[in-house]
């Protein structure tokens, strides 16, 4: 019965020209007895009232064969409390703390020893997607894409972070990608500690209206999604966020994820969350740094318990969420001839030849369409007043809105353009 069980994952291609939805079905025959979310075997009927999820991960035993679902229409009644069992986690470890500080560490009672077991982290698959969908902005995802595949051949992973929007309905845009400096190599990306750029491009974002929506990144083919390493940046980027923004900024962060598929040869492009266990094991340091990048497993410092078992050695595919993707064309960021150089892409100058050459590019266009593009201005706010003129450009843009013939002519004399 379970073999008959289907395993779907959404996917995006990306050949360069078009886009395209693929969900591949894997199992044989067709599937009339469904495994429910409450662990029963039930017709497809029954399986539908009884699984109702917002989003997320209905696992099958366990392991590697896992059902991903998505059900947007699910009532907010029906979602799982993510926080509950790490309440309860806490609960007992401070019960514990309390005890050892008032009879000692050598203190041993069957209390203690049952209470050791409710702190440990029980690692399980989360239900809940905190978002609906990511929808990458064609041009943004094909240069991205272009790079790392055409260029590079995957010879070098790169990471971009990506900066867009959240409408109401929690589902999220993103319209440009900032790639930070690193330095990868054929086995994985390589981020640099410090970014000298990175308030300034965080500046940029909101002066455009845009904000960081989460990160995209390439790994070579492998047999795991995430790797302990991809795990362990994604809680990063996460909790920093929420230390700078707050919860409800940092829970729409997705992660996407470009790699090759080996047997049909084609680059495929997916989207994850990461769970909320995850991001707290990493908050209390329970994650041991990687030495390899591409493992599909995460080592902790202590003894969790997966399947009721305790180990020290956690598959990866318990901490992420399938999130639905898709493209979009963007009115202020699309429909370019021409994009300028990227920050710290190796072989890219930035200069103002280059600033030359994308307004004569697009000079049948408006000014502020010239300007619209994000690295074009991140190159600029090197030159411009960041309280007076920046504010300016990026509102042109922004609204769509004609430049004072001042404003023009400054652009036009940092290009050496008459």
């Amino acid at each position: 019965l379970v073999k008959r069980t289907m395993t779907t994952r959404r996917v995006l291609l990306l050949d360069g020209i078009s886009f395209c939805f693929l969900v591949l079905s894997l199992g044989s025959g067709s599937a009339n007895i469904y495994l429910s979310n409450d662990g029963n075997l039930r017709n497809k009927q029954e399986c539908n009232n009884v699984l109702r999820l917002r989003g997320g991960v209905m696992w099958v035993g366990g392991g590697k064969t896992f059902n991903r679902t998505h059900d947007p229409s699910a009532s907010p009644e029906d979602v799982e409390d993510t926080f509950a069992p790490l309440r309860s986690r806490s609960e007992s470890a401070n019960r514990i703390k309390q005890l050892v500080q008032k009879y000692g560490s050598k203190y041993r009672t069957n209390e203690i020893v049952s209470l050791e077991e409710e702190a440990k982290y029980l690692i399980r698959a989360q239900k809940l997607l905190r978002v609906q969908s990511l929808s990458v902005e064609f041009s943004a995802a094909s240069q991205f894409q272009s790079y790392v595949v055409g260029d590079l051949s995957f010879k070098s992973h790169r990471v971009g972070y990506m900066f867009g929007r959240v409408d109401k309905n929690r589902n999220v845009f993103c319209d440009v990608i900032y790639e930070p400096p690193q330095n990868g190599d054929e086995e994985a990306y390589n981020l640099t500690e410090v970014d000298p750029d990175e308030e300034k491009v965080e500046r940029l974002a909101s002066l455009l209206g845009l904000r960081m929506v989460g990160m995209v990144f390439t790994v070579r083919p492998r047999k795991s999604i995430f790797s302990s390493q991809d795990v362990m940046l994604a809680c990063k980027i996460q909790d920093k966020m929420a230390k700078k923004h707050g919860f409800d900024f940092a829970s729409s962060m997705v992660s996407a994820v470009i790699t090759r598929n080996e047997t049909t040869d084609s680059i495929v492009f997916e989207a994850y969350q990461i769970s909320d266990l995850c991001l707290d094991m990493y908050r209390k340091d329970m994650f041991i740094a990687p030495n390899n990048p591409n493992r599909g497993y995460s080592r902790t410092v202590q003894d969790v318990l997966v399947e009721r078992k305790d180990t020290q050695k956690v598959d990866n595919d318990f901490f992420i969420n399938t999130v639905p993707i898709k493209t979009h064309n963007s009115q202020i960021w699309g429909h370019r001839e021409a994009f300028f150089p990227v920050k710290n892409r190796p072989g890219q100058d930035q200069h103002r030849m280059e600033l030359k050459h994308i307004l004569l590019s697009h000079e049948e266009a408006p000014f502020y369409k010239r300007l619209s593009d994000f690295h074009l201005l991140l190159y600029l706010t090197s030159m411009l007043d960041p309280l007076t003129d920046l504010p300016v450009l990026c509102k042109a843009v922004r609204d769509e809105v004609e430049l004072q013939p001042g404003h023009i002519e400054l652009v036009k004399s940092i290009a050496y353009m008459k």
